[in-house]
């Protein structure tokens, strides 16, 4: 009896689950979401960023390969470029060259808090449904929404792994 009401209730929840991924997410709904899941991700770089002592932002693990600095201040020209595929504002003139140098802990927090701001504004009132290139293939402003995600995520795992290196233990893992 035991293994029939443990089957029936893993069933109900299998079934649940399956009803709510069946159900489509309002458009608001799902710019809240992403805009959520950045924020999650924005915290723990954003604490990252403080964790990691000034003297490591030049640190890179090999040459050629991006430093500290170079990392955070390539997420906050992304979500700047981001945003303005999703109808937000252009991104300032200077984006481009802010991963080229070593941006001091303060600045490269001040730009990386900014540019999650304009993000997380973008998702939130981009019309997520509406079709545009996406890299060269047809896509919509939601898509560049998970792009976004994903690449603030892709590069905290890159920022853990130059943390650990340098010593520093993640403060929300300790």
């Amino acid at each position: 009896m035991q293994h029939l009401l443990r089957f029936l209730a893993s069933s109900c929840a299998f079934a649940l689950a399956l009803a709510l991924l069946a159900t489509p997410l309002a458009a608001g709904e799902m710019g809240n979401s992403m805009a959520a899941n950045i924020e999650a991700v924005e915290g723990k770089l954003v604490q990252l960023a403080e964790a990691i002592p000034q003297a490591k932002y030049d640190w890179a693990p090999s040459e050629g390969v991006r430093s500290v600095s170079q990392v955070l201040m390539h997420i906050a020209s992304a979500n700047h470029f981001f945003a303005s595929r999703m109808g937000g504002d252009k991104p300032p003139a200077e984006a481009r060259e802010w991963e080229k140098t070593t941006a001091t802990q303060k600045d490269a927090v001040m730009r990386l808090k900014a540019s999650f701001t304009v993000i997380k504004d973008a998702v939130k009132a981009a019309d997520l449904s509406k079709a545009t290139k996406v890299f060269g293939r047809d896509g919509t402003f939601g898509d560049f929404g998970l792009v976004a995600v994903g690449h603030c995520h892709e590069h905290l795992g890159q920022l853990i792994a130059y943390a650990r290196s340098n010593g520093v233990t993640p403060p929300w893992s300790e």
